[in-house]
């Protein structure tokens, strides 16, 4: 009963891996932002870096997942083959568009994201290396669908040591700033981007179907305009904070949703993988106790990072930024929540996905972007930094529970998600965190991160014996233990 949990388990840990890699060197690199640029200038870059997002979207048109379902839709040898390099050469013809125009766009931005041509420069090369970064990110889509984990663990490895190296020479050696960073980013993503395109062309030779571009826009259509909603709900509590406040707060508003975020690289996004793969390729369905299980164990370790982490965020502040940003740490809880929910999330929009009414996804998150507008308008006028926190909890909490109103009208034969179950393990989390808040404050000392920790390592016990698993999800997490434990002791 238990190995299609523990083949989903094995599998979302190796996404796990690969996804920590990927993602490493936007961490690693955080201290070095923090460190060299003030708030304001992280608030220009925050600015920038959205406007950045809302091309790649527009440029990707949602084709990693388009690209995926339309490989598997097509039979092994020649046609697959067709399909890697049509989605490759129209992508790169898009891109090498793109950066023919960066500069005026990248002057058009400028001026409306900032009322002058100031910033322009930033701006294309911004815009430069997001033209590259999307063929990055298709080479690793289909590496993944080849499941060549090996090559794409060095392909992420490469990204990190080209990034890092890309970086310190850029931003630390030559101090150029803001500027830095993305000319960083643009000569990393031109050396990879290109280098992997060559070599998977070569690999699956040079063909083109306008019937196989046609079926991967019809598929991708649909995820761009839910996702440009999306990042629109990011954007629009920055613009406020920029316009009512100062850029100083947009940067330390920003560093707060950079740290929450990580919940989301290293966690959610690894599990979304292999949940969403798995629905895809359909081969057969998940025993519906196992795929409860799975799900609710990925929620509980979810609260517990987020429980730690927001715990602990003023020894990650003390560690990795300048006391400028101290005014992050009141909203540090409030955005780990939010990434939580946003977890949670993903079971309700799989669901809405597996049934093929993606078509609904965008109207979900025009309301949301609604909701979270009027709410930021308020709470950013009345709490500042910390109203734009509470406005994107609140958003996130429309949006999941719009979401899951609508999964259970279109999906009426899928499991719908427990809320009561779900709260069994946010609820205790919740109150480990006002109860180390009380003992703790925002001390920073050995001895208390210590405790800090315990605290996480108890919310994890209680979780995990609590209803929120519940006793058929222990059932089958004990018929899995001795499995683990053989893999372990033959693992050399």
């Amino acid at each position: 009963m238990a190995s299609e949990a523990g083949n989903i388990i094995k599998h979302g840990w190796l996404f796990m891996v690969a996804n920590v890699v990927n993602r490493a060197a936007g961490l690693l690199l955080l201290p070095l932002y923090t460190k060299v640029l003030t708030p304001p200038e992280f608030g220009v870059y925050a600015l920038v870096v959205v406007v950045s997002d809302l091309l790649a979207v527009m440029l990707m048109i949602g084709m990693s997942n388009a690209f995926t379902a339309v490989y598997f839709e097509h039979e092994e040898g020649p046609e697959r083959r067709r399909v890697v390099s049509t989605c490759l050469l129209a992508l790169f013809g898009v891109s090498v568009a793109m950066i023919g125009l960066s500069y005026p766009a990248g002057l058009a931005g400028s001026w409306a994201m900032f009322g002058s041509g100031e910033h322009a420069t930033v701006m294309a090369l911004a815009l430069f290396g997001v033209a590259l970064t999307t063929l990055f990110e298709l080479a690793l889509a289909y590496y993944r669908v080849r499941r060549r984990s090996g090559l794409c663990l060095a392909v992420s490895l490469a990204k990190v040591v080209a990034l890092l190296g890309f970086n310190v020479l850029f931003l630390w050696a030559m101090k150029l700033g803001v500027e830095g960073i993305f000319l960083a980013n643009a000569g990393s993503f031109a050396v990879l981007g290109l280098g992997l395109m060559a070599v998977i062309l070569r690999e699956n030779g040079v063909g083109f179907s306008w019937p196989v571009l046609k079926r991967v826009g019809i598929l991708g259509l649909p995820y761009m305009p839910q996702s440009l909603l999306d990042i629109a709900n990011n954007f629009v509590a920055r613009w406020l904070l920029n316009v009512l406040l100062t850029t100083a707060a947009v940067g330390i508003f920003a560093f707060g949703m950079r740290l929450a975020q990580i919940l989301y690289m290293f966690l959610t996004a690894s599990f979304l993988q292999i949940w969403s793969v798995s629905r895809l390729e359909g081969a057969r369905e998940t025993d519906s106790a196992q795929s409860d299980f799975v799900f609710h164990l990925f929620v509980v370790v979810l609260t517990g990072a987020a429980l730690g982490m927001a715990l602990v965020s003023p020894e990650i502040l003390w560690l990795i930024a300048s006391d400028a940003y101290a005014p992050v740490l009141p909203c540090i809880p409030f955005l780990v929540l939010a990434f939580v929910l946003h977890g949670v999330r993903m079971n309700p929009e799989v669901a809405i996905l597996k049934a093929r009414r993606v078509g609904v996804l965008p109207w979900i998150s025009a309301a949301s972007l609604a909701v979270g507008t009027a709410l930021a308008v308020v709470m950013v006028w009345r709490w500042g930094v910390l109203g734009a926190a509470l406005a994107n909890l609140g958003r996130e909490i429309f949006q999941i529970v719009t979401t899951e109103v609508v999964r259970r009208r279109l999906c009426r034969d899928d499991v719908p998600l427990n809320a009561v179950r779900v709260g069994w393990i946010l609820v205790p989390a919740m109150a480990a965190y006002a109860a180390g808040a009380y003992l703790f404050g925002d001390a920073v000392d050995p001895a208390v991160t210590a405790q800090k920790v315990l605290l996480t390592l108890v919310f994890l016990g209680v979780a995990l014996l609590g209803p929120g698993i519940g006793p058929v999800g222990r059932g089958v997490m004990m018929k899995m233990l001795p499995r683990l434990q053989r893999r372990a002791a033959s693992t050399p």
